[in-house]
């Protein structure tokens, strides 16, 4: 039983590791840039552009993908090289794809807009395809943006969650020094009494032996 609980321990201090450096990730990474591990990105969106499927404020992971692979009605992450948006990421689906000059281009149309993006999409320009959507996650690292709310709820709770981790670690070494101690000293009396014993022996088998 201690060695499940043990595990389920590791198990639980990975999978909060893993979400605090997807977390750490989405947070500081500067507007504009998209925060990567293994492939997949990962971001928030800013408008209601792709609602009902994506609502606004959502957690959105992107993955990394063939240009060649997307196809109408996959929603994808690109930079737009339109007008005023020209650079920054936008989030919409495929309506058409098509090759110009060599190139792959998409069409593409937020759900809840009226009309397609006046400008087509270039492979080049196309960060990945849309794997994971999450309004709750979205809402949550929106909390979290805030830096009087990050460090009282996040950062100083792994302080002290690491420094009793700490403490518990320095216990349990002791304890275990002490047990392997004990265990020692246990082995080193036992072996004392076992001379001891083959030393008496010895000597009631030379008071045995018979004179000539």
């Amino acid at each position: 039983m201690k060695y499940v609980l043990r595990a389920i321990n590791v198990v639980a201090a990975v999978v909060i590791a893993v979400a605090l450096v997807v977390l750490l990730r989405t947070v500081f990474t500067p507007a504009g840039e998209v925060p990567t591990i293994g492939g997949y990105g990962f971001m928030r969106t800013l408008t209601g552009s792709m609602e009902p499927a994506i609502p606004v404020h959502s957690l959105v992971v992107v993955q990394e993908t063939d240009p060649e692979s997307l196809q109408e009605g996959d929603i994808i992450t690109f930079r737009a090289t339109e007008g005023s948006l020209e650079g920054a990421l936008n989030t919409h689906r495929i309506t058409s794809v098509y090759e110009q000059d060599g190139q792959l281009m998409f069409r593409t149309k937020g759900d809840a807009n009226a009309v397609e993006d006046v400008e087509p999409v270039a492979s080049a320009n196309v960060v990945g395809r849309v794997v994971f959507v999450s309004a709750a996650l979205g809402t949550v690292v929106s909390l979290l943006s805030n830096p009087l709310v990050f460090f009282p709820l996040i950062v100083v709770p792994l302080i002290v969650l690491c420094a009793l981790e700490v403490v518990k670690l320095v216990k349990t070494t002791k304890e275990v020094a002490r047990a392997e101690d004990e265990a020692a000293l246990r082995e080193a009396v036992e072996r004392v009494r076992r001379q001891r014993a083959q030393q008496a022996d010895r000597q009631d088998g030379a008071k045995g032996v018979p004179e000539e």
